[in-house]
C-alpha cells in the first residue's frame, strides 16, 4: 500500500508542473474582426505567463462554411510575454463567421479555446477595384472632352 501510495505521489509530482506550465499558455480574448479580402490573415494573441519559452501550434475551425482555415501555426512565445500569430484563410461567402481557435502542444490541446467573431465581406475588394477602375475611365473620358473643347475654341477665334 504504501508503494502504491508513493508511486502515485510521484506520478502527480511529475505531472502537475506540466500542466501549471502549460495552463499559463492562453489566447487572449479580442474584439470583432473584418475581413474585406478573399484570402487573409486572422491576427491572435497568444500569451506565455510561464518563466520558460514554449512553442505551441496555433489550431482554428470555423463554424460555418463561409471561412476555410488554409493551415496550423507554429509560433514561439518568449517566456512572460505575448506573442502575435496570424491563422491564414480564405473566405467562400459573406456573413458573420464563429471561429474556434485554440493552442496545441506535443499534440495536446493546452489551455482553452476562444470563440473570434470575423465579419467576411470578401466582395469589398473587388467593388473597390472595379470602383476605382470606373473613376479612372471618368476621369480620362473627361479629360478627353475638355482638351476637344479646347482646341476647337482656339481654332474658332
Amino acid at each position: 500500500m504504501k508503494r502504491l501510495l508513493a508511486l502515485v505521489l510521484t506520478m502527480l509530482a511529475l505531472v502537475s508542473p506540466a500542466q501549471a506550465e502549460t495552463s499559463e499558455l492562453y489566447i487572449v480574448p479580442g474584439s470583432e474582426i473584418n475581413l474585406v479580402a478573399r484570402d487573409g490573415r486572422i491576427p491572435v494573441t497568444i500569451k506565455n505567463d510561464s518563466l520558460e519559452t514554449q512553442t505551441v501550434t496555433l489550431n482554428g475551425a470555423s463554424t460555418t462554411f463561409r471561412l476555410e482555415i488554409l493551415s496550423t501555426t507554429e509560433v514561439t512565445i518568449p517566456a512572460g510575454s505575448s506573442q502575435l500569430a496570424e491563422i491564414p484563410v480564405r473566405a467562400l461567402a459573406n456573413g458573420p463567421v464563429e471561429l474556434k481557435v485554440w493552442l496545441e502542444q506535443d499534440g495536446r490541446e493546452i489551455g482553452e479555446s476562444e470563440l473570434l467573431q470575423v465579419n467576411v465581406n470578401y466582395d469589398v475588394e473587388l467593388f473597390l477595384l472595379v470602383s476605382f477602375g470606373f473613376l479612372m475611365f471618368a476621369l480620362i473620358v473627361v479629360g478627353i472632352f475638355r482638351t476637344v473643347l479646347k482646341f476647337r475654341r482656339r481654332a474658332s477665334d
